[in-house]
């Protein structure tokens, strides 16, 4: 047993004794290495047993994250071989980061009991700690986020203090340092507040069942299904892209992951086909942006919807679920017409050789039972955490199974290397939720929130015309650069009350915010996953960026539907869902057809302005502007099938 641990955690050979590793792979290597996995092991057992008391729990997850982020900016220093003052320097900068963050731990983790009594009057231990703390996160956060959230908790955090110089409804009365830490550290509003809770309690168990999932291979039968299934069919390999990415992001609900793990096989052939690099890459992107959105595991903003309604997180992923579907069935429509319109050719049988029979793919299916316990345990009523919990054990039982089927070996090492690929997803997750849990924090000790949300209400004059164009464009503003949970959380806490004071359904309000920060990952200037994608097809990523934007815009109208007719989140009668349902496809299918001028043949200009105007028709929540949208549509088909436009190509 402790070879197996010598070997399969810490990394050491058996014929390499613990003198040789150390001279060969290096002790940083090794401790990052153990405490990753420890870390890992620490949630899955509170997973079970029940996890700490909130302030203590959420203190490590953060702190131990961002331990590992400064080792793991060591070990990266040190492996580049650099020899030059700067480097030295910066080695030595992180390794005082990382030393910080372990007192920091360590003083929080002892203390936990007394600190939230002295809220309101903090020793200046505490203001010396709290400091730290805020330091250290905002710089992890920096390094695996980016300077978009960086910027606005930084701001927030100035706008506290410096309340009087701020013009307007913007002025408040000033707070000290030590306010600022008190609300920041001592107390359970700031740093430690709601999205951190979530990324410590619930969305740290799903990347873990993540990274052990795709351990397993099924990232291999996803797109070996997605091929067999539509690999062969007008604009086969872009359609691929649009299954897998749907398939993938039921498990990993990253956008730039999704995008990196599918773009690899889906981005080339699209290229070899006659897409255009940018096209291919956009397409890429635009699918595997929708991964977050897509249930059972979908982005980290899910989780903290749930936490902040008070709700289960399976009322989440059952109110996601068709406008997850919209997302996709646009996408795949879009794509395919585009094939259509420019006669791509389609795969050849020879393209098809490598791919497995569908029997094999049959036999490989169990490997997905884990993921439909996963939504059973959740469906049936029990907590995420404890759903993620027997998801793993069951992961762990399909792994020993398909080792003695298909005579693999799922070894201990495999079990770590899952384990610290979950934790590694959660570096950018965690230290997003801490900087987005400062911002709320500072917004609720400056007022702002109150502030902004009565102001916009005063603007809008009840009109929801007004109101929900404003928050999107402030989602789409923020997105710039932040990731998806940072741009819900402060749109949620500014906007948000006021389109529940103006009386719009509480969930779709939270989904509304949620889905236009997904769209933010393919918003120019800075799209992440369009910037992915590009890397990938080695193409102009704001070209990328643009198309994929473009790409999503029959979307963009899915929020408006959901807000105006809660049916489409499974919010309603029967009949009145179904309804609801099949107008929203029809009219997301006609603004498709606008999109890329084609249908049956290309539209002309009259065609595509009728189908826009069916398109919105159906969208709009009631039912003679439906049915007149429904007739509208059946009159474009019509004009499609019967009437010749000169240059028109024909579908061979």
């Amino acid at each position: 047993m402790l070879a197996r641990i010598r070997r399969d955690i810490i990394g050491i050979p058996d014929d390499e004794t613990i003198g040789s590793m150390l001279k060969k792979n290096g002790i940083l290597s090794s401790l990052i290495s153990l405490v990753t996995v420890s870390l890992a092991l620490f949630h899955i057992i509170t997973s079970y047993v029940g996890q700490l008391e909130a302030f203590r729990h959420r203190a490590t997850h953060l702190l131990v994250i961002v331990f590992l982020i400064y080792l793991n900016s060591i070990e990266k220093r040190i492996k580049s071989g650099e020899k030059s003052r700067k480097n030295t320097f910066l080695i030595f900068l992180d390794s005082l980061f990382a030393l910080m963050a372990v007192v920091s731990l360590y003083y929080t983790f002892t203390n936990s009991t007394v600190i939230p009594l002295r809220a309101g009057n903090p020793n200046n231990l505490d203001i010396i700690i709290g400091g730290a703390v805020l330091f250290l996160t905002i710089e992890a956060a920096r390094r695996h986020v980016g300077l978009g959230i960086v910027g606005v908790a930084t701001f927030f955090l100035f706008y506290v203090y410096a309340g009087p110089v701020f013009p307007g409804f913007l002025r408040h009365a000033p707070f000290t340092i030590g306010e600022i830490i008190n609300v920041q550290y001592l107390d359970l509003e700031g740093i430690w507040s709601s999205p951190l809770g979530a990324a410590a309690s619930f969305v740290i168990v799903f990347l873990l069942f993540a990274g052990l999932l795709l351990k397993t291979g099924i990232l291999d039968v996803f797109m070996d299904f997605s091929m067999k299934l539509v690999g062969k069919s007008v604009g086969g390999p872009a359609k691929v892209a649009v299954v897998s990415s749907a398939l993938v992001g039921m498990v990993s609900g990253t956008s730039v992951g999704n995008t990196l793990l599918t773009g690899q096989v889906s981005i080339p052939i699209m290229k070899k086909m006659g897409y255009k690099p940018h096209f291919a890459a956009a397409v890429e992107a635009a699918a595997s942006t929708g991964g977050q959105v897509m249930p059972p595991i979908m982005g980290s903003a899910a989780f903290i919807i749930a936490m902040f309604l008070g709700i289960s997180y399976s009322q989440v992923c059952k109110a996601a679920l068709v406008p997850a579907l919209l997302w996709f069935f646009s996408l795949y429509v879009i794509v395919h017409l585009e094939a259509k319109k420019l006669n791509l050719k389609r795969l050849t049988d020879a393209d098809f050789a490598r791919l497995p029979s569908w029997n094999h793919l049959l036999r490989k299916s169990y490997l997905a039972i884990p993921m439909i316990l996963l939504i059973a345990i959740m469906v049936m009523g029990f907590s995420e955490v404890r759903a993620g919990f027997w998801g793993m054990v069951s992961l762990l039982v399909v792994a020993w199974i398909s080792s003695i089927t298909e005579g693999t070996r799922f070894t201990l090492r495999d079990l770590c290397s899952g384990l610290k690929s979950g934790i590694e997803m959660a570096f950018s997750v965690t230290t997003a939720c801490a900087c987005a849990g400062i911002i709320v924090g500072c917004i609720m000790q400056s007022g702002l929130g109150y502030t902004m949300s009565m102001s916009l209400v005063e603007i809008a004059k009840g009109n929801a015309f007004i109101l929900l164009p404003l928050v999107m464009l402030a989602a789409l503003v923020l997105g710039t650069g932040m990731m998806t949970v940072g741009v819900y959380i402060i749109v949620s806490v500014l906007l948000i009350p006021a389109m529940i004071s103006m009386g719009m359904h509480t969930l779709a309000s939270h989904l509304f915010a949620f889905y236009f920060g997904i769209i933010c990952n393919v918003t120019p200037p800075v799209a992440t996953a369009a910037y992915a994608a590009a890397g990938v097809a080695e193409t102009s990523p704001w070209a990328t960026g643009i198309t994929a934007f473009k790409l999503v815009i029959p979307i963009l109208a899915v929020p408006y539907v959901f807000i105006s007719q809660p049916a489409l989140l499974l919010d309603g009668t029967l009949p009145v869902v179904l309804l609801t349902v099949l107008t929203a496809f029809a009219g997301v299918f006609c603004l498709d057809v606008v999109m890329t001028g084609y249908w049956v043949r290309k539209c002309s200009p009259v065609e595509r302005l009728l189908f826009a105007v069916a398109g919105i028709a159906l969208l709009v929540p009631h039912a003679i502007v439906s049915l007149v949208g429904a007739v509208l549509l059946a009159i474009g088909f019509v004009m499609q099938k019967s009437l010749k436009v000169e240059g028109s190509t024909s579908d061979r």
